[in-house]
């Protein structure tokens, strides 16, 4: 089956349907969006869940084969997978496994990593604070690998973590205006150097990123 013929079957029933979450559909996003997206295959079940998961990465599988490699949507469906999959799964518990999910390995992104241990930022490159979930960042570079393919993820997820069986917090624009003061209080975010990664430095990091949260806090697409 080509890529093209199942981009057509994606898009008539995945990601043309108004049930996919808005995250998929548009460009902005912000806590709200996330929250939905992540309720919506909570209340699908893992099985239904992933299945429109791995549908939608095939969905950018087309449209990069069919662009030549030029991204025409705006944003990459498959690091919004990557950022859901942190939030649907979770550790194990219990078992000899490590407590923590790995990220995804998509690629490299523009804040200093070096200073955000898995045991300070779990979900990593998604964040919690308080009721909200937060980006830190988007847009990868490849950094001169193969990225991770999205369903390789997803079984990474199955076979390590649980899924999620409870709904996640729907935030008030006014919870995730607190939520992002914490975050960007919070000793995690405080320990972060800006400035010294591995050689990497980023000299407007903390106010670009403080920027970028912020956005996640007000209506999508304002």
């Amino acid at each position: 089956m080509t890529r093209w013929f199942i981009f057509f079957i994606v898009m008539t029933l995945g990601l043309g349907r108004a049930d996919v979450p808005q995250l998929f559909r548009e460009r902005a996003f912000n806590c709200a969006t996330m929250a939905d997206a992540v309720n919506h295959y909570v209340g699908l079940g893992e099985d239904a869940a992933v299945k429109e998961l791995e549908d939608l990465s095939e969905v950018e599988a087309a449209e990069v084969d069919k662009n030549r490699g030029f991204d025409t949507r705006g944003f990459s469906i498959n690091e919004r997978i990557g950022w859901v999959c942190r939030i649907l799964f979770e550790p194990k518990t219990g078992s000899k496994l490590p407590p923590y999910l790995r990220a995804p390995k998509f690629g490299k992104l523009g804040i200093p990593e070096k200073f955000m241990p898995i045991a300070d930022w779990p979900l990593y490159p998604v964040v919690l604070s308080g009721s909200s979930y937060f980006v830190m960042s988007e847009s990868y570079s490849d950094d001169n690998h193969v990225p991770e393919e999205p369903k390789h993820y997803i079984e990474y997820c199955r076979e390590n973590g649980d899924f999620r069986k409870t709904p996640v917090t729907m935030p008030t624009k006014a919870q995730a205006i607190m939520d992002a003061a914490a975050l960007r209080q919070s000793a995690p975010w405080q320990a972060i150097q800006w400035v010294d990664d591995s050689g990497f430095s980023y000299p407007m990091g903390e106010q670009w990123t403080w920027a970028f949260i912020q956005r996640q806090t007000k209506p999508a697409g304002k």
